[in-house]
């Protein structure tokens, strides 16, 4: 599963792999992955420029109608 996220700081645009669900519904899994990502403390852009905040919402918008393969 991809989704196209984009840095709201530089504008860069990337489509990234979700992962797989597993047996977990994809409406859970999504929330889940979404939690984790609130709660990360750094990440790095694909623009390559480092944040030292939790990056969901603050830095990214993911892209919800690109999801799919």
């Amino acid at each position: 599963m991809r989704v196209d996220i984009s840095c709201k700081k530089c504008g860069t645009r990337s489509r990234q792999d979700l992962g797989d669900p597993g047996e977990t519904s994809v409406e859970e899994y999504l929330h889940l992955l979404t939690e984790r990502l609130t709660h990360k403390p750094s990440f790095e852009c694909f623009g390559g420029h480092l944040e030292l905040a939790p990056p969901l919402p603050n830095f990214w918008v993911i892209h919800w109608d690109t999801l799919g393969d």
